[in-house]
């Protein structure tokens, strides 16, 4: 089951939404062994992560970036429940891949004339990116995150992408 993506107004239902999705990926939450979400200080996360995962089973910090102007200036990195090591307090990964896609993928930057307009392309497109990005581009030590996770043992191509999907019915 693949993780939708959400675009669109954050409001408490799409965050409510987004994080039910999330907790259905891992082994279920307890207070032995916690689930961990740093994110950027939304004002409707703490209330979702609340409904979805049980009393005590999160530890959740956020990250809050000081601007002047444009420029990011400093960072606050605090937590809101449980506990996280400040050092591990980071939403760098979120950043970079956003960073990535938005380079890569010009649909995906914010002023550019090729925005998507309606949302089904938009979620084919990431599929198509997230597909590139888990399976066949290696990054680390020339690995592929679904290497590094275990998913898989070796650099996939396009033909193993489509194939899987063609026979995986």
């Amino acid at each position: 089951m693949q993780l939708r993506p959400f675009v669109g107004k954050w409001n408490d239902e799409s965050c409510l939404e987004f994080w039910k999705e999330v907790s259905k990926r891992f082994v279920p939450a307890t207070a032995k062994y916690r689930f961990t979400a740093c994110a950027d200080g939304n004002k409707q996360t703490p209330s979702a992560l609340r409904i979805v995962f049980p009393k005590g089973a999160v530890n959740y910090a956020k990250v809050k970036k000081i601007r002047k102007g444009e420029i990011v200036i400093g960072v606050v990195r605090k937590n809101v429940f449980g506990y996280l090591p400040p050092n591990e307090i980071s939403i760098s990964h979120v950043d970079g891949y956003c960073k990535r896609l938005r380079e890569r993928v010009s649909r995906y930057c914010r002023r550019a004339g090729t925005f998507s307009k309606k949302k089904t392309p938009f979620y084919h497109h990431l599929f198509i990116f997230q597909a590139f990005n888990n399976f066949i581009e290696p990054y680390k030590e020339n690995k592929t995150p679904c290497m590094i996770e275990g998913i898989t043992k070796r650099i996939w191509d396009w033909d193993d992408i489509f194939m899987n999907f063609y026979h995986s019915d």
